[in-house]
């Protein structure tokens, strides 16, 4: 069992002193008798109902102030109708100035328009001018007379073809009765064959005369058959002769043409060894020379350049021949057996160094696009290059050697570019930048890093350019090599190998960029280069031995050809032999074909031979039986024949007569085209006489003319300035009248304000008569509950018990070992003061849930809710009764030690709440009372005691026990019972 145990009876005392003077300082609306009960000064009740009345009284109050606002509003608007009337009729009379201004205004434009033109009559009416419009006047009468006769001419043409076009259509006319005269003979002919056909119907005549011409017909193409045949088998026996003399002049030929190959092939081997035997003199010659490494020894040797050319060389020689130390302290343990000095597809050969020239040469054409300098060549950087193109051929795999040293050994630490294919090495790095061209094709603000957009390139934006490329998806790190604008030391360098399948070649670029030394210009290396080449080379033995090789080639790719010809020539005649022994086989074959064909003609002739006897005798029984009817059903046809024919005719006729309506009626369209023609002329001439006679009345009558024009603007200068006038006063009177209306509208606008705040103000004072009556309601509801709880507890009076009532103090886990200690832990409530709650090291209990619902008293609480009769027995409750900022109780939530303010409260079904935030309401025995303030009252006592040491027992006031435990340091203890 758990229990409470105090220190002494005079902790006791004082706790007896501490209850009684905090609810004294907390309760201001009641005081304490000698019994230590509540004594309220007037019934809550009572006080809720003065609450009520008073904010009726206060609703009263603010509806008379809205309805005598809305009085005034009236009395405003009626006030400001008169001036917003007159200000609106003066409005109008404003706008018909206005208008009758620009009227006048118009008027006043036009007359200046024709004063304006009247001027310019009166200075062109001159006596010259007049005189010349007179004689314009003549002629243009002229011109009139010329056009009326032009009309009467059309109008005669029209007559004459509208005349040609009535005969056109009479002809027309009697040609149509013409055929429809012909088509009623055609129908009776077709009547009278049709007749004729009926009285031979069925008498065999038709179907014997078709049997006849049938077998006539077979017969017919039997025969042409078995000529066709005929003709078609001696041309193809000639064919046949003709073909096997082919064959055995071909047979003739292609025994001569083996033997002709074989010659053929005899001398090509004759004409190889021959060039094997030149080129291999021309090679030990140019072998002689030893290639770059002679090159280099030599210049490096010739007291007569620099030294730093010698230096140079020297350095170049010692590289390429493999010796220690050559340059920058490294050995290339490769050198040696990678390349082949001078060999003729080595990198070192003469032919390769001259080669590289043209590598460079062709790359300074790019250089100068982009405005680069020119970069010195140096012999080192030429030998790395040898190298490096070499090591191609010499390792397993196509890459930088440098890359490669822990497999292969050291390497120089220079830039490097290689390349490989039989491509331009300085057109395949270059290319990369086709990389740049895409990528800005689909970012276009990447164009102003293109290398391209300044000229000349400058060192410093050509690395803002490799900068900004460094994180994109190109490769062109060969391309920015080759455009480097401070690029200088360079050496290039190709050979001929097979690098891979498929792959021949590989070329090199070095550059010293590390330990630069002195280089020399291009024309100077180049200079070197074939100067060292005319020397060594023995150009005439050299050429010499060329020419041999070349009319030794020459003579092998004669007799090669030689060869190809008779071998063209073998198949040419095997293929024609085996297409004449082809062709013999067909010939014989359709041979056959055609003299089988021929008998069986033959027996076909012969069979409808027969068909054709037995098929006139049946016809002429046939004809012997119809007779005369066979006759007429023949003349019947015959006339049928003639009417069609007449038909015909009369058609032809028909159509002509037709076509010539067509064309009658086409001359009569343009004749009536033309009369409209002449007649639009006539009337222009007319015009024109009309606008000359008019042109001669002003210029004879320019003078007043003017006069009167200026007479008319001054007439209207004088009607503008009036109206202008009258716009100004209505003008001026409008502007008055504004001055009042404005006045006028701005006290209905102030009356407008007053009366939204009144009934703004009436709004909230019956939003607090609602709420005191809402208050009142659940304050009756609540007395009536308690008046049955107080019943049913003076019936069962509650005893004390030897435990006190820790209900509302914040317990610690009753999981605490023996002899933990509650330690006070000093808090800020929500006024600022101190306070001091328990805080435990062991576990505090878990929250319970709160209940949140609407801000109002009547807001629904959820219905699920259940109150336990025991545990509202054991709770702290305290009724608030003016529900305001000033008036509240500070409660402690379960699970928590910070005091919460409440603004109300309200019971359902038995459960009571209290609200602590706008839309919060918690359970009131989860809730444990530490202060409390303004006008409030008890609804239910807490209940304080203590086995062994009786500290106090004060009924009426609430009091927080977490205070209480914090002022005495109570220590919990875990006994047996």
């Amino acid at each position: 069992m758990k229990e409470l145990k105090y220190t002494s009876l005079a902790v006791a005392a004082l706790t007896a002193t501490l209850l009684a003077s905090t609810n004294n300082s907390k309760v201001q609306a009641a005081t304490t008798d000698k019994n230590n009960t509540v004594v309220v000064a007037k019934s809550d009740k009572e006080k809720l109902q003065d609450a009520v009345n008073q904010a009726q009284n206060s609703v009263n109050n603010a509806q008379a102030s809205v309805d005598s606002k809305k009085s005034a509003l009236t009395d405003a608007q009626a006030q400001a109708k008169a001036p917003n009337d007159a200000c609106d009729a003066q409005q109008a009379k404003v706008n018909d100035s206005q208008k009758n201004l620009a009227d006048k205004q118009a008027v006043a434009k036009q007359a200046q328009d024709k004063l304006t033109s009247a001027s310019e009559v009166a200075k062109q009416a001159t006596s010259e001018n007049i005189q010349k419009t007179q004689k314009n006047i003549a002629v243009q009468q002229d011109a009139i007379k010329a056009a009326k006769q032009n009309v009467s001419d059309a109008k005669a043409d029209l007559n004459t073809a509208q005349s040609q076009l009535a005969t056109a259509k009479q002809k027309q006319a009697d040609a149509q009765n013409l055929v429809n005269s012909k088509e009623a003979a055609k129908k009776t002919a077709d009547n009278n064959v049709a007749s004729a056909e009926a009285a031979v119907k069925n008498s065999g005549l038709d179907e014997a005369k078709q049997n006849v011409q049938n077998v006539q017909n077979a017969l017919k193409e039997i025969k042409k058959t078995n000529a066709d045949n005929k003709s078609v088998l001696s041309k193809k026996q000639a064919a046949l002769a003709e073909n096997n003399q082919t064959i055995a002049t071909v047979n003739n030929n292609l025994a001569m043409a083996n033997k002709a190959l074989v010659d053929a092939q005899n001398n090509v081997n004759a004409k190889q060894k021959a060039l094997a035997d030149a080129q291999k003199a021309l090679k030990d010659l140019q072998d002689q020379a030893s290639g770059a490494a002679v090159f280099f020894k030599a210049i490096a040797d010739n007291k007569d350049n620099s030294e730093s050319l010698r230096e140079d060389a020297q350095t170049a020689y010692n590289i390429i021949t493999g010796q220690p130390n050559a340059y920058q302290n490294i050995t290339v343990e490769w050198a040696k057996e990678a390349v082949k000095l001078g060999q003729e597809n080595d990198s070192t050969s003469l032919s390769n160094i001259e080669k590289a020239l043209g590598y460079y040469q062709h790359w300074m054409t790019y250089r100068d696009k982009y405005g680069l300098r020119h970069p010195s060549i140096s012999l080192t950087a030429v030998a790395i290059a040898m190298l490096s193109s070499d090591f191609q051929h010499y390792s397993d795999e196509f890459n930088h050697p440098s890359l490669l040293t822990s497999k292969y050994g050291p390497f120089y630490s220079d830039e490097e570019d290689i390349s490989a294919g039989e491509v331009n090495p300085i057109d395949n790095w270059m290319s990369e930048k086709d990389d740049i061209d895409k990528y800005i094709e689909g970012h276009p603000d990447a164009a102003a890093y293109s290398f391209e957009s300044t000229h000349p390139l400058t060192q410093d934006e050509w690395e803002k350019d490799v900068d900004f490329w460094n994180d994109k998806p190109v490769y062109i790190g060969h391309y920015t090599s080759m455009i480097k604008p401070d690029a200088n030391y360079v050496g290039l360098a190709g050979n001929e190998y097979e690098i891979q399948p498929m792959m021949n070649n590989a070329d090199s670029m070095d550059e010293i960029i590390f330990n630069p030394i002195n280089g020399i210009d291009f024309n100077s290396y180049q200079n070197l280069v074939q100067s060292y080449l005319k020397d060594v080379k023995q150009e005439d033995k050299i050429n010499i031995l060329k020419a041999n090789v070349a009319t030794a080639n020459q003579n092998l790719v004669a007799a090669q050809n030689a060869v190809k010809s008779a071998q063209n020539n073998v198949q040419s005649l095997q293929a024609n032999l085996a297409e004449l022994n082809n062709g013999s086989t067909k010939i014989n074959k359709a041979i056959s074909d055609i003299q089988a064909a021929l008998a069986k003609g033959q027996e076909n002739l012969k069979f409808e031979q027969k068909q054709l006897d037995q098929a006139n005798r049946t016809l002429a029984d046939v004809q012997a039986k119809v007779g005369t009817k066979a006759k007429a059903l023949e003349d019947a046809k015959a006339a049928q024949a003639k009417a069609a024919e007449a038909v015909a005719q009369a058609q032809n006729v028909l159509s002509e007569a037709t076509a010539a309506v067509k064309a009658s009626q086409a001359k009569v369209d343009a004749a009536q085209n033309d009369v409209q023609a002449k007649d639009n002329n006539l009337k222009s001439v007319q015009a024109a006489l009309d606008s000359l006679n008019q042109t001669l009345n002003n210029l004879e009558n320019a003078q007043s003319n003017l006069s009167a024009a200026q007479t008319a603007l001054n007439k209207a200068n004088d009607d503008v300035t009036a109206a202008n006038k009258a716009v100004k006063a209505q003008q001026l009177i409008l502007d008055t009248l504004k001055e009042s209306k404005s006045k006028a509208d701005a006290q209905v606008t102030n009356a407008s304000e007053e009366l939204k705040k009144a009934e703004a103000e009436l709004a909230a004072e019956q939003s607090k008569l609602k709420d005191a009556k809402a208050r009142l309601d659940a304050f009756n509801k609540k007395e009536t509950e308690n008046s049955h709880k107080e019943t049913s507890n003076a019936e069962n009076p509650v005893k004390p018990t030897n435990k006190p009532d820790t209900s509302h103090v914040v317990k610690p886990s009753d999981k605490a070992d023996e002899g933990s200690t509650v330690k006070p832990t000093e808090k800020t409530d929500s006024n600022g003061k101190a306070s001091t709650t328990n805080s435990s090291e062991t576990t505090t209990t878990a929250p319970e849930p709160d209940v949140k619902d609407s801000d109002t008293v009547e807001g629904n609480v959820k219905s699920d809710l259940k109150t336990d009769n025991k545990s509202e027995e054991k709770s702290s409750t305290v009724k608030i009764v003016d529900n305001s900022d000033s008036s509240a109780v500070s409660v402690v939530l379960t699970g928590s030690n910070t005091p919460v303010k409440t603004f109300g409260e309200k019971t359902v079904n038995g459960t009571t709440y209290y609200k602590v935030s706008a839309d919060r309401w918690v359970k009131a025995d989860k809730a444990h009372v530490v202060a409390v303030t303004g006008t409030v009252t008890t609804n239910k006592l807490p209940q304080t005691g203590a086995k062994n040491e009786l500290i106090a027992a004060l009924s009426g006031l609430a009091v927080a026990g977490t205070t209480l435990v914090s002022y005495l340091g109570i220590n919990r203890k875990k006994k047996n019972n």
